[in-house]
């Protein structure tokens, strides 16, 4: 298994987790795959806006991590913004969401970034209690 930043080929099948991501969702919402395959592409190649990780086992996406680039006025130094963490239901529970986690905050930490956020909602009894 390895966490990774998505590459051009990961845009496709990472169409699939969204689905799935926001399918599970407790507000579901059917998304428009060329927007959502655009916004993605953009994600993972402007540094500006974000990243994208993704997990990956056995040559299969099975996870990922979108993360977006704010502010940070106390230290004057960008943020990154955990914004979404998804791993496919039969691959839970073996820690590929902390990993990518911990991988959004080792991103953070090498760009020279102010920190890391994350927060979930409430009605997730899958989140992790910690990083």
């Amino acid at each position: 298994m390895s966490i990774r930043p998505a590459i051009t080929n990961d845009v496709s099948p990472l169409l699939s987790l969204v689905q799935g991501y926001y399918h599970d969702s407790p507000v579901p919402l059917t998304i428009d795959e060329s927007a959502m395959a655009a916004h993605l592409n953009q994600l993972r190649t402007d540094a500006t806006l974000g990243a994208l990780l993704v997990a990956e086992l056995d040559q299969q996406l099975v996870g990922f991590a979108i993360l977006y680039r704010s502010f940070d006025t106390r230290t004057l130094k960008p943020l990154l913004i955990i914004n979404d963490v998804y791993v496919a239901p039969k691959f839970r529970r073996h820690g590929l969401a902390r990993q990518l986690m911990q991988a959004a905050f080792q991103l953070a930490d090498e760009r020279g970034y102010a920190g890391c956020s994350w927060q979930t909602r409430i009605s997730n009894h899958g989140r992790p209690a910690s990083v």
